[in-house]
């Protein structure tokens, strides 16, 4: 690898070196191997290799080693005005092209540097203004970078049981700027990557809240992917409502109750607090209903209609939260029904009450023999909700 900044320091020193003129390369030698001895500046190596090189040179990189950022990564600095656009105007392609091939070592070295500090931003600034400067080599390795990238994420999303503790150690999973930058490198190479990952969280989405609320993330991380490919834009695109439903569910204040609830009764608690927790709440909820019937009729059925409603609630609610019972297990099992019971009284009470009294009114009505105008207003609110939930 060419150290240019040997060049910077021979035109610093010698007064319009000319690397044609074999004084200069004289005068140059002297120069280099006494600040080697003198400061341990640069290896003897590398001075032979950098004489070598200027004098078997086609082309003068003067203009192109003296653009800020170049010069930065030449001089092992990171660069920090990535996003300012250069001037490449006076640069030939015959110039260019030779250019790029003798700084793919430090391209190279520039892109591995970015992406162990999650530099996306940067790279996505690189690849707009400097992408000329990418030889076949330096690009097939940024590829392959990338690619092992998403290979981390499709394997964290399948082995981890703590996506939480993924997210943290590989941020770029979740952060839209690391697709958004394939996207710009090449979408047809990454393009069966994001699928991959985009089927990988379907799949894997039977899991704890604090998993899904990353899954979700994920899933709208990936939509920044500007894919070519109608099929996997489309799927990405319909995950979107998905997503966002996953990583607001322990937004809220009802939502929070839910989620402490489902934690105390799935983490390892005594399965003797459990079983009774579970036998008090089952109990109450059964002895409601005796409760309940000796009163009138209209109070009758605005329960059954309640728990109807309640019932179908806790079956979402169940799905949402637990997915599945572990047969074997009787506390998993109580558990997870009392958690469900006691999340559906309380995230969904005011959806019970409103179609409860609902139905109860509208039997009081009919009694009467009178019209329920009063229904009417509430349900078309709640059918509008409805219809652009599903839309």
């Amino acid at each position: 690898m060419i150290n240019f900044s040997l060049k910077e320091f021979v035109d610093e020193n010698i007064q319009n070196f000319d690397p044609q003129n074999p004084q200069d390369i004289i005068k140059a030698e002297k120069l280099l191997k006494a600040e080697s001895k003198l400061n341990n500046r640069f290896t003897i190596n590398e001075i032979e290799e950098f004489l070598e090189y200027i004098k078997n040179q086609k082309q003068n990189f003067d203009h192109i080693l003296n653009l800020p950022v170049i010069k930065s990564i030449y001089n092992d600095k990171y660069p920090e005005n990535l996003k300012t656009k250069p001037d490449l105007r006076n640069i030939t392609e015959s110039e260019m092209a030779e250019f790029r091939e003798v700084f793919t070592p430090y391209v190279k070295e520039f892109i591995s540097v970015s992406m162990r500090n999650n530099q996306w931003q940067n790279l996505i600034y690189f690849q707009h203004f400097y992408a000329q400067f990418f030889s076949v080599e330096s690009l097939d390795f940024y590829k392959v970078l990338l690619h092992d990238k998403n290979d981390l994420i499709i394997e964290g999303i399948i082995k981890n049981s703590s996506l939480s503790f993924f997210k943290e150690n590989y941020p770029f999973a979740t952060d839209r700027k690391f697709y958004y930058l394939q996207s710009l490198v090449d979408h047809f190479e990454f393009d069966d990557d994001i699928l991959t990952i985009n089927n990988v969280v379907a799949e894997n989405q039977k899991t704890s809240i604090d998993n899904k609320v990353v899954l979700g993330e994920i899933l709208t991380a990936i939509f920044h992917f500007s894919s070519s490919n109608s099929v996997t834009k489309n799927v990405i695109k319909k995950n979107q409502a998905i997503a966002e439903d996953w990583k607001n569910q322990k937004k809220g204040f009802l939502n929070n109750i839910a989620y402490y609830i489902v934690r105390f009764f799935t983490k390892d608690q005594n399965p003797g607090l459990i079983l009774f927790l579970s036998t008090v709440i089952l109990g109450v909820y059964i002895l409601s209903f005796y409760f309940v019937f000796s009163f009138e009729t209209e109070i009758i059925i605005f329960y059954s209609i309640a728990n109807i409603v309640g019932l179908y609630l806790a079956y979402r609610n169940f799905k949402y939260y637990f997915s599945f019972f572990d047969h074997k297990n009787i506390t998993d099992i109580l558990g997870k029904i009392s958690a469900t019971l006691l999340i559906t009284m309380i995230v969904g009470f005011p959806l019970i009450l409103f179609v409860g009294l609902g139905f109860a009114y509208v039997f009081d009505s009919v009694s009467d023999g009178k019209f329920p105008g009063g229904i009417i207003f509430p349900l078309i609110i709640f059918g509008i909700r409805i219809f652009n939930r599903n839309k």
